[in-house]
């Protein structure tokens, strides 16, 4: 007699790439040999001595969510329970985590604000089917690029209720599928309270505030610290990490983190209708979109960029007392005010490129998603190290400040390599890199500094 093939589950899914394996709980790609269609496959060890009849009624739970065919829903096709294992099959993953996105890419305002609309329809369509209570951590919520946008998917299937009913014990580890992490947590979940459709509106507010700012609202140095924060503490104001961020933004996820549920959105479909009600603000035009009859050049970025200093007279900021002296000959009012300059050292003649605005950010251009920053050094970045929005420099009153954006691969200021978000003082001569790209600031009318080359 040949022996039973311990990958085969329910006689029906043979098992092919492991994608999660932990003591209780175990994930996988698998094959259905009937149908040899791919699917996901979660499978829960739980105790012998527990009897079928008391799982089987737990695993009916899943049944709302299986009649629901939505492309922001991972999709249960059935499930069943096979010796001391439970098994729910679905659709196969696809995509990256959310969480990925935010650990790697600079996501700007109109993209968070996308990604949090396909999030709370995918949640909607849970609260239509009567499905509320649901984790929404971001390595359960996976984004998948179709043609040239974003699919966003829910892909919680209950897990934590589940396990915790089959015997979980708790692990202390945030990543846990099994485990209450505090810092997504609506304030209900941490202190017993009433929960429904208003705790998925809390933890989308949570996410929206972190695609947009870069970071959680409320983390603290534990896990109990956070949950008290969850509780208690007011929400942040998101312009100190995101300096552009409209209010009618941060009035939103005010309304969605309200502590009391009662004044939150009453379900994700209020929120939905509040982003979608949303006007954002126009973007400033980038440089290349500004016309070359006024005197400013396109996003080729030549070296006939040099032409522009003597084309547009600078009006020079007032320098500290502190500072370098600087000639006060460039009086002239401009058609365009050039603040400062980045140079790229080129074999025969530097690249200038002017920053014409107070608030610029460098980057590099995404075609696919039609993305464009103020200044784009894809022409400079042959190796791709630069992110899509990595750096930002602001002139305020009579002072540059440079700040990283999260960028992949670091933003240095001469030798210092910035902390994400935290501003530094930007002075006439100081060599930057983005990524791998080196170029130097400059302030028109003063000394020119000495010349560099690019490191190889």
């Amino acid at each position: 007699m040949s022996q039973r093939d311990t990958r085969l589950i329910g006689g029906i899914y043979r098992i092919g790439q492991t994608i999660r394996s932990g003591e209780m709980l175990s994930i996988y790609t698998a094959y259905n040999r009937i149908t040899n269609d791919v699917v996901g496959l979660y499978v829960i060890t739980f105790a012998p001595t527990m009897q079928t009849g008391t799982v089987q009624p737990l695993l009916q739970s899943l049944e709302p969510r299986r009649s629901l065919q939505s492309p922001h829903v991972l999709r249960i096709y059935n499930w069943g329970i096979d010796g001391n294992r439970a098994y729910i099959a679905t659709d196969p993953p696809r995509g990256v985590t959310l969480q990925h996105i935010v650990d790697t890419e600079n996501i700007d305002i109109a993209r968070a604000i996308e990604l949090t609309k396909q999030m709370s329809i995918g949640v909607k369509q849970l609260h239509e089917k009567g499905v509320a209570g649901l984790d929404l951590r971001p390595q359960l919520i996976t984004v998948d690029s179709v043609n040239v946008t974003d699919r966003v998917q829910i892909d919680d299937i209950g897990l934590r209720s589940l396990l915790h009913a089959l015997g979980y014990l708790h692990s202390q580890q945030t990543n846990d599928l099994g485990d209450l992490d505090p810092r997504y947590a609506p304030p209900e979940y941490i202190n017993g309270g009433n929960i429904g459709s208003w705790s998925d509106v809390y933890q989308l507010g949570l996410l929206l505030f972190a695609l947009i700012t870069g970071r959680l609202p409320f983390v603290g140095r534990t896990p109990a610290e956070t949950g008290v924060m969850q509780s208690s503490n007011p929400v942040p104001r998101m312009l100190q990490f995101a300096h552009e961020t409209p209010q009618a933004i941060q009035l939103i996820v005010d309304c969605a983190l309200a502590k009391e549920p009662a004044q939150r959105f009453a379900n994700a479909g209020a929120l939905l209708a509040a982003l979608e009600a949303l006007q954002l603000p126009a973007k400033q035009p980038a440089i290349e979109q500004m016309s070359t009859a006024s005197g400013v050049l396109g996003s080729s970025f030549t070296h006939e960029m040099t032409s522009v200093e003597e084309a547009t007279p600078a009006r020079i900021p007032k320098q500290d007392a502190h500072a370098s002296p600087v000639p006060t000959s460039y009086t002239t009012e401009p058609t365009y005010e050039v603040h400062a300059y980045l140079v790229f050292e080129k074999e025969l003649m530097p690249v200038r490129i002017p920053l014409l605005q107070r608030n610029i950010i460098i980057g590099r251009a995404d075609p696919k998603r039609g993305y464009m920053p103020d200044i784009d050094l894809t022409e400079f970045d042959p190796k791709m190290t630069v992110s899509r929005q990595h750096a930002r420099i602001r002139f305020e009153e009579t002072f540059f400040y440079i700040e990283d954006l999260k960028s992949r691969n670091k933003t240095r200021l001469g030798e210092l390599a910035m902390t994400p978000f935290k501003a530094e003082l930007l002075q006439h001569g100081d060599i930057l890199h983005f990524g791998s790209v080196q170029m130097h600031f400059e302030i028109p009318g003063m000394a020119k500094p000495p010349v560099f080359h690019e490191q190889e």
